[in-house]
């Protein structure tokens, strides 16, 4: 699960003028992940994550009061991607994402399309085989967008991934 998130829209390219202001908030993200020992340094990294955000559209035309479209924002993600350990407690772990969006009412653009991820992250294992992990990580969405618009936002999320592993 993943908190204390802080997340915003980013557009790249070309821009024309737009009357709108486009926000996000908090988010949360549940999610199971596989992690498979590669090597004593290196493991392999993937599952299924949701992510869930409100989200809003705020625009002034003039000559009318402003409207505003409110919404929630929701993706369902698989990240693949590598760990690398070190300093026997500590990780790095980054890779790519594949972004499904599955947002009913979304006041923002599709966000399907292939992202990229990257964090640090410290793990204690027990003897009983269970580990507690906490993992800070940026996660950028839809940075190749599934709408090939020039003009799309992109979310980016930045958050805190708490988690309970299992060694068998």
């Amino acid at each position: 699960m993943s908190l204390l998130s802080n997340n915003s829209l980013v557009r790249f390219g070309y821009s024309y003028l737009d009357d709108a202001d486009y926000r996000v908030g908090n988010s949360i993200t549940i999610g199971l992940t596989y992690v498979k020992p590669l090597k004593n340094w290196l493991d392999i990294e993937t599952g299924i994550e949701l992510l869930k955000c409100n989200a809003s559209v705020h625009s002034i035309i003039p000559g009318y009061s402003e409207s505003a479209h409110y919404g929630y924002t929701s993706i369902l993600n698989i990240p693949v991607g590598l760990r690398v350990n070190f300093l026997k407690y500590c990780f790095i772990n980054g890779g790519i994402l594949f972004d499904v969006d599955v947002s009913q009412n979304s006041p923002i653009n599709n966000q399907t399309g292939l992202g990229a991820q990257l964090g640090v992250g410290v793990k204690y294992d027990f003897k009983t085989g269970l580990s507690l992990v906490i993992n800070p990580y940026t996660k950028g969405h839809a940075l190749v967008s599934s709408s090939f618009n020039g003009n799309s936002l992109h979310l980016f999320e930045s958050a805190i991934r708490f988690g309970v592993t299992y060694h068998f």
